[in-house]
Order: C-alpha cells, then structure tokens, then sequence
C-alpha cells in the first residue's frame, strides 16, 4: 500500500475538459446528509435565513392532474427526497474548467437519486437513476407559461432541459426539477415529498469544509480523460481531487457509467464516514464553516427550507441509523437492443425496487446494495436458513413490497439481478479491514 500520511496528491491533475459530464452523485447526497446533520443545529438565525433563500418554490410549475404536491409535514411518515445535481456551466460553475456555457449550453440533471426515510427513521434507501435511462417525459411547464410536448423512450438527464425550456439561469431551476419531479414520479408511481438541488461549483466548497474525505483507492488510476493519476492506497482526498476520481470512467472497471456509479456510491459511503466522525459539539466552528458552504451549494423545496417545519425529519438519522440500514442502490436497468449506449429499466426488478421504497419495506430479495460501511452486498431471502448472514435491511416486519400495479412483477424477489449472497461474509470483512486502515489511526 502506499504512504497512507496526510499529503497532496502530486501525481494527480484535473483538467476537466469536455470528456463526458461530471457526475454530482458525491455533492449530491452530501447535501441530503448536510440537512440531517443539520437540522436540529440552526440556532443561528443568520443560517436560518440563508437557507431561506436557497428555497425554490414550483407550485407556479404545476399542471394539473400531474404535479403532486410537496407536503408540509413530515411527522409520522416515509419521507422521498429527490436529489439532483446538475451539470450548469453558468456562474461559478463555468470558472471550474469544466467548459463554459457556449460549450456546454442548458441546464442538466446529471445525477438523479431518490432518498428515502423509513417512516420509523430506522433506515435510509438511496436510489441512483443513471442519466441515460430511456424513459417518458410528461408534460412540463416553462417560466413563459408554454408547455412542452410529453416524449417517450427519451434520455431521462433531458427532463431538466425541457422544464428549464434550455435556459440555465438561477430562474430556471424551479421549472427544471419541476420536470424533473414528475418524470421520477411517472417512472417510479410514488410520491416525491421534497427535493434538493445541487450545483455544480458546490461540491468543491463542501468536500473542502468537510476537511476533505479519507478514501482507499484500489489499484493506481490513470486517466487521461478526468486527468487523474494516482497510486493505490489511503488518501485524503480535497474537493478538486475527489470531483477528479468521480468523473473518472474509463480507466476503471468497465468503463462503464454503471460500473462508475458503483465507485461513486464507495466514495460517498465514506463521505459519509467522515462526516459521522466529526465532533461537532466541540468544534463549532467547524460546523459552522460546513453549513455556510453547503447552504451556499443547494437549493431546497420550501418544507426543508423551514427549520420548524420538518419536525423529526431526519432530526438524529445520523446518530440512530446503523450504517448497515443506509443503502445505496443503482436503479436495475439493462442494454437495449436497439442502442448500447443507453439504457431501460429492467423488470421485473426495477419495478420490485421502487415498489419496496413505495410501501416502506425492505429491499427485494436479491438487490445488491452498497452499504455505509461500504461493503457491497445482495439482500438474501430470509426464508432460506443457510443464506449466509447480511445486515437486515429494515426493521419493518415484512420483507416483501406490497401489490404491484405491474401483473409480472414479484415484489419480493429480484434474484435475477444477482447470483447468490454467497459473498456477503466475505465483503462485510473487506469492509471492516479497510476501515481499520483508511483513516490511519493516527490520524
């Protein structure tokens, strides 16, 4: 392994380029753990009303029959937070190399998840939708009041374009992840009941607040494409140098987007990880540091904008959650025939997903998973008694999802995404051994 001390990564460049879009899947669930971090600690009425004016408010966006309002309450209730990260070159974000508006014109949503709260808060569900996912658009409205045309089989990272009408000014952020809130309502057949937005320029700002991110690379990395190259081993890595190692592809596995998706959800397990390991109560300064950069970094529905509505949403997630009950799940999609650069949501199992999310209950038997320790996972069948033990997804009694409004689907059973939890012993110890080393203890 390699020199695991704290120091600059001086083989690592970033240069961003126009070699594909940056992927926001780290900012954007930092901004979902910022607000649960967050909640009970604004006694600042300076933050408060920061925050306040991160709110975007798209009832003007509504159409009827389709857009389903936000609650104001969460008491009581599984909560479905829709996260996006966007891909806007306008602002700060066009001064991060990343290409300017001329080169990369409009507003995106690069990275899309659906964070779900169990209603007890016993476990959190991340669901990533990859960009290129063929889906229905519905209608959706514009700043003008014009309305654009529902399309079928199109990229699902162009809901944000046609709701934003191809503008990417502050203004068009509310029409956007209006469009953005239907078409994963459409896909999914749940309700969203809040939503975040993450900018681009943000996601150096919070990583670097946060002090940076202890992360074990695997094998050394060298890509010119995301400019990257870095030896194996245990690094902190900065804002620039983790925005560097989620854009890399395809000097990685694969080279997929799939496969980068899953390196992302790695990286933001151990975001998580360093967040937890914060001691905030001593050291207010340094949370106060963190919240001044993640306000600035996200804009917010109007129920997580207001301190006092929210209640117990998510109040102690962090201190109540076991890291085995945070899961992150890449939605189940597979290669169409017709076109292998993009790709449809395989069913039965993307449906058994989102069915289980809808009724509050665990993850399908056989969904792999990432959890927040970070090891990658399959839900085993509880029925079967030699199934090698895995952490139980959820503390809801039932382990299947309720009636389908697909005929064909199994809620309970997606062992066709996976071969066997046979692995499961062996990547929980994977885990445990790399946390032991990565951070060091001595640091």
């Amino acid at each position: 392994m390699s020199n695991v001390n704290l120091r600059p990564i001086q083989h690592s460049a970033v240069n961003y380029g126009r070699f594909g879009l940056v992927r926001y899947a780290l900012a954007v669930v930092m901004a979902g753990v910022l607000f649960v971090a967050s909640t009970g600690g604004f006694l600042y009425a300076n933050l408060i009303t920061q925050f306040a004016n991160r709110v975007v408010d798209i009832d003007a966006y509504s159409i009827d029959g389709q857009t389903k309002a936000t609650p104001d309450s969460f008491d009581g209730r599984a909560v479905n937070i829709l996260v996006v990260g966007t891909d806007s070159r306008s602002g700060a974000s066009g001064e991060l190399g990343a290409g300017d508006e001329d080169e990369v014109p409009g507003l995106r949503n690069d990275s899309t998840m659906v964070i779900h709260v169990s209603a007890d808060r016993s476990r959190v569900q991340i669901v990533s939708i990859p960009r290129d996912t063929l889906v229905d658009i519905p209608a959706c409205k514009h700043r003008d009041g014009t309305i654009s045309e529902p399309t079928s089989d199109d990229m699902f990272n162009n809901a944000m374009v046609y709701g934003a009408n191809g503008g990417d000014a502050p203004e068009d952020v509310g029409p956007g992840i209006a469009c953005v809130k239907s078409t994963v309502e459409k896909l999914s057949d749940m309700t969203i009941d809040a939503f975040m937005v993450v900018d681009f320029a943000g996601f150096v700002r919070m990583i670097d607040a946060l002090g940076g991110v202890w992360f074990n690379i695997p094998e050394r990395i060298d890509d010119d494409s995301a400019q990257l190259y870095i030896d194996a081993g245990c690094w902190k890595l900065s804002g620039t140098h983790a925005l560097a190692y989620m854009r890399s592809r395809k000097a990685q596995g694969d080279g997929s987007d799939i496969s980068r998706i899953g390196r992302q959800q790695q990286l933001i397990s151990a975001m998580l990880r360093e967040l937890q390991s914060k001691d905030y109560v001593t050291d207010s300064g340094a949370l106060l540091t963190f919240l001044q950069a993640a306000i600035q970094a996200v804009n917010v529905s109007p129920n997580l904008g207001d301190a006092s509505a929210d209640a117990s949403l998510l109040i102690n997630v962090l201190q109540k959650v076991d890291r085995s009950n945070i899961q992150f799940v890449t939605m189940p999609v597979e290669e169409p025939s017709w076109d292998p650069n993009r790709r449809i949501p395989s069913e039965p199992m993307a449906r058994n997903v989102w069915n289980a999310l809808k009724n509050d209950q665990a993850l399908p038997v056989g969904t792999t998973y990432t959890d927040g320790n970070g090891a990658q996972l399959v839900v085993p069948d509880p029925t079967v008694a030699t199934a090698p033990p895995a952490p139980t997804p959820s503390a809801t009694p039932s382990a299947t999802a309720g009636p389908s409004d697909d005929s064909n689907a199994n809620p309970a059973d997606n062992t066709e995404q996976s071969a066997s939890v046979e692995n499961n012993a062996a990547n929980e110890a994977a885990a445990q051994q790399n946390a032991a080393i990565c951070p060091p203890k001595d640091k």
